[in-house]
Order: structure tokens, then sequence, then C-alpha cells
């Protein structure tokens, strides 16, 4: 399909209008601004395009969806025990913040992006957005290179920021909590993470509607991980199947810091992602897992980059996968090495379970070594459900459905592993639900 084919957004007086409109400072306003612009002159993403190729949006109607924003008085919210922070949004709206007594007089700040970023979180935390916050989503937007991508910085709705002051660990989990809601809504949030040297944490967001609206969900995270900081970052998203999703994140590490990006996609009709994470510094160690499981006719298209820009830096991905139905997914990751970062550790792998006929799973992993001494690899295996092993449970009192939980619970076995170990429930749950709502709706159409 040619450029010339693809459809362009009719909406660009519509953004003008929402950045006009809106009461926040004058560098996140040049931010929407210089994004409008590039959005303005590039085209949609086409399947000419290597990452866009198996997936194609040029039959998307985008001005069929509508935006708004929400912004005011952060309200404070009870703290879960387990809890070091909590924000949670209802739509754009930030329906509540709260920080534990102890993080916050360390100086850890989580909260509101839009709403921090406008004031209503003070002065002080208003000039730290401005500062960390802002330099982040500056580098992101100048690495953004198609257009859904600048849409995104353009339109930002709401979103959260985290900032981790040097030293500081903090022992429970920092929760965001993502409620969309709306029919036809384009919801547009940002994460901003800024962990400084020897900081620790580990995040957790989640991604859900409250019914059965149709929304287009734009996401960007942008993360920087300072010299010596260890931070492990997970993403559950589960939002209903009529629904789009694009979601792009990139992480910056500095000498020996320690980054973990974990991914989990259940929702979305089409779920679009990818993930660049950039080892700037000697020592700096990446994970990248994730965990898919794409059912019904859904398709979900993951990208993974690991860029090695210093010598003595490991990183090591690996994402998981099953696929049910008529469903489709890609996987494709990439390992770039710069010609200076030698003594390079790296390793990419994707495994594939194909449950029926039906399904397909496509695997690109790729290497991009520009020095020598370095150990680069990756694999790919793709395999099917196998009816013996199916038989012989169900020969043994097993249903169906019993029977492909189990063997599907082995198969996701080692990549559920590597979740934090209070998330690990959660996902065998959510892959449960998964097994049990397709044989349900393999039971409606009959």
């Amino acid at each position: 399909m040619s450029t010339a084919e693809v459809k362009r957004y009719e909406g660009t007086g519509a953004i003008e209008d929402y950045i006009r409109d809106r009461s926040e400072p004058e560098w996140m306003r040049n931010i929407r601004k210089e994004a409008m612009n590039r959005f303005v002159a590039d085209p949609w993403p086409t399947t000419e395009v290597e990452e866009w190729r198996r997936t194609d949006i040029s039959s998307y109607d985008f001005d069929e969806y509508s935006f708004s924003s929400e912004s005011g008085e952060l309200a404070s919210i009870d703290l879960p025990d387990d809890a070091a922070a909590l924000v949670r949004f209802s739509g754009s709206h930030c329906s509540g913040a709260a920080v534990q007594q102890s993080a916050a007089e360390k100086g850890v700040v989580v909260t509101g992006l839009v709403e921090a970023a406008g004031g209503h979180a003070g002065d002080e935390v208003a000039e730290l957005v401005k500062k960390k916050a802002g330099s982040l989503m500056r580098e992101g937007l100048a690495r953004a290179d198609n257009r859904i991508q600048t849409w995104h910085y353009s339109t930002i709705t709401h979103g959260v920021f985290i900032y981790l002051p040097k030293g500081v660990v903090v022992e429970d989990p920092i929760y965001i909590d993502f409620q969309e809601n709306g029919d036809g809504r384009l919801t547009v949030p940002h994460v901003v993470l800024f962990a400084e040297q020897e900081s620790s944490a580990m995040i957790v967001q989640t991604t859900s509607d409250s019914g059965d609206g149709e929304i287009l969900y734009n996401e960007g995270t942008d993360c920087y991980i300072d010299a010596a900081a260890d931070v492990r970052f997970m993403s559950i998203q589960n939002l209903n199947i009529d629904s789009t999703v694009f979601s792009f994140g990139a992480g910056s590490l500095q000498r020996d810091g320690s980054f973990q990006h974990y991914v989990c996609n259940f929702g979305g009709m089409l779920a679009k992602s990818r993930f660049d994470c950039t080892l700037d510094g000697p020592g700096s160690l990446v994970r990248l897992n994730g965990l898919y499981f794409p059912y019904q006719d859904q398709q979900m298209d993951m990208r993974t980059v690991q860029h090695h820009r210093a010598p003595h830096a490991e990183s090591r991905t690996y994402y998981k996968g099953a696929v049910r139905d008529e469903a489709h997914s890609i996987y494709q990751g990439l390992i770039e090495v710069a010609p200076n970062a030698t003594q390079t550790d790296a390793y990419l792998t994707n495994k594939n379970l194909i449950m029926n006929d039906g399904a397909r799973a496509d695997s690109i992993p790729t290497l991009q070594i520009n020095t020598d001494d370095v150990s680069c690899s990756h694999g790919s295996s793709t395999g099917k459900l196998e009816p013996l092993h199916l038989f012989y449970l169900q020969a043994r009192g097993y249903s169906r459905v019993e029977a492909e939980e189990t063997l599907l619970m082995g198969f996701f076995d080692d990549i559920i592993d590597k979740a934090p170990e209070r998330i690990q429930d959660e996902l065998r749950q959510l892959v449960s639900h998964r097994v049990h709502e397709a044989h349900e709706a393999e039971e409606d159409d009959e």
C-alpha cells in the first residue's frame, strides 16, 4: 500500500483546540506543539515499513474517537497495606493518589503527571516534574519514529510521575491503576519514571476497563535508571476485546543500573507495542519479559529492542505466548550493539504455543552487531498443543477445559516465575480466565 492511500487524521483542528484550551505550563505546551507539527507532517504507518508490515491500520477511521482530559486537586485515598504508593484513574480523571508516609518523608514522589505539572501537587513538585519529566518526555518525542507516537505526545490526557531520590529503597510496590471508560474514546496515558542513583523500587501498572465501550488506548512510558539504581516495572494490560491498544515505551540505563520490564498482554482486538531499552552505562543490566495470550480474532504485535551503547553490559529478553482460535501474534526482537560496546552479553528468545489450526504466531528475532568480542545470540520456537497430552489428562478424569488449562500452566510456568512473587498468582488467574472465557465463547457459538 502506498503512502498516498493511507488515511490522514482530519482532527488536527481538534488537537489545536485541545492544546490551546488547556491550563498547563509552557514546557508541556511546547512538547505538545512540537509533537503536533510532526504529526501533521507525517503519514500513518503503512505495511511498507518493516515494523508495521504485519499490522495494517489503513482501515482505521481515527476521526471517530473523541478525547478529553480532566485535572484538578488530587484527592487522598486509602493506601493498601502492601503498597508504598497508589495512583488511581477513572478515565482521564485522577481519582486519588497516596504515598506511604515513610516514603514521602524520604522524598519519593508518586502523583498524577498532568495534575503535578499544573501545580496541583505543589510548586516544589511542579518544578521537579518540569526538570525531570520534561527532559525525559522531550527525549521520548525526539525518538518517536511514527505518527502514532507523535499523536500520543500531542494529546496526552493523563499520566503518572514517579520520582525516586538518590539512595532511597522503596520496599513495597508502587501501584498504578488505569481504569478506562467510555465508548469511542481516545485515552492517552503517559508514565514517567525517574530513578536517581542507588534507588530501588517495584512498579505495578494495571490497565483495564469498566465496560464494553470501544477505546483507543495510546500509551507512552519514559524511564530513566541512574547509576546503580534498581527498578522493576510490571505492566498488565487487560482491556476489552473491542478496543485498540498502542503502547510505546523506552528505558535508559546508566553505569551499573538494573531494570526489569515485564509486560502482560491480554486485551484489545489489536494490540501493537514496542519497548526500547538503551544500555548507556558499563555494567548495566536489562531484563525484558513478556507474556501474551490472544484468542478469538485478536492480533498482538510486539517488538523489543536492546540497544547496547556501552561496554560490559548485559541484557536478556524472554517473550512467551499462547495463541488460540483465529488469533495472530507477532513478536519482533532486536539486539543492536554499537561499535564501542565490547564485551556485550545479550540474548533474546521467543516461544509460542499454537492451540489450534486456525491460530498463527510469527517470530522474528534479529541481531545487529557492530563490533567484535561480544556474546550475542537469539532463539525462537513455535509448537502446537499436543493432542496426546490432552487425551492423557482427559482419560484420567480431567475435563477438556481442565486439561487445556493444566498444559498451559506448565507452558507459562517459567515466564510467570520471572514476575515478582506477589504478582504470580494474579497472572495464573488471568491465564485461567482466558482459557475458560475462550471455551465459553465456543459454547455460545454452537
